[in-house]
């Protein structure tokens, strides 16, 4: 079996707010959620971004139970590019990036790009002085 992980945007039509359909993706198809991003109002509608990882076969089912419950699946499919060359080294990016993607090495005083970590958010693009970000598009 292949392992497989995936990045997803999951949105919630307002009657499955109240549901544990994170807890069923988890206990009943055996797949791992990392919840990366969530904006969820209770009695209304929902969206997480997520990374969904597993069995190529258990994720292809949870999906599959995810659309039985009217949840739309849109693949994340936007990455950013970084001149890391270029940079200064302000660190005004790393105090707007929530996944942690980019850190200040608070010895060296040097930022650090994780691209693995970086759900495409776009705070880097605007908060960047020397405009050293850029969204990219490809397919999953």
């Amino acid at each position: 079996m292949a392992f497989k992980k995936q990045r997803m945007v999951l949105q919630f039509p307002a009657g499955t707010v109240d549901e544990p359909i994170t807890y069923t993706l988890i206990k009943e198809y055996d797949v791992m959620i990392n919840i990366l991003n969530a904006d969820i109002s209770h009695g209304r509608e929902g969206s997480l971004l997520v990374e969904i990882s597993g069995e190529q076969e258990s994720v292809e089912v949870a999906r599959k139970y995810l659309k039985s419950k009217s949840v739309k699946i849109s693949p994340v499919v936007k990455t950013i590019l970084f001149e890391q060359a270029e940079c200064i080294n302000c660190g005004v990016c790393s105090s707007v990036c929530y996944p942690g993607a980019l850190e200040m090495d608070r010895e060296s005083r040097e930022l650090h790009f994780f691209p693995e970590k970086c759900v495409a958010c776009e705070l880097c693009i605007k908060a960047c002085p020397l405009q050293l970000f850029e969204l990219n598009f490809g397919a999953n």
